[in-house]
């Protein structure tokens, strides 16, 4: 992985735990359609950090 991957992978943990302390319920999937939405550029690699934090989730 590289280093904007893990960056992804950060902010998605970080955004996962935060919905969760303050809503009480998350959605993962939206988190990332949002971040593609400000960095389209960055598709693939967000991609690849759903896929991680999703497995990192599911175990």
């Amino acid at each position: 992985m590289n280093t904007e991957i893990l960056s992804f992978v950060e902010k998605m943990e970080a955004a996962v735990l935060n919905d969760l302390v303050t809503t009480d319920s998350s959605d993962l999937y939206e988190i990332a359609v949002e971040m593609i939405a400000k960095n389209k550029n960055a598709y693939k690699n967000i991609c690849q950090a759903y896929e991680v934090v999703k497995h990192n989730l599911v175990g």
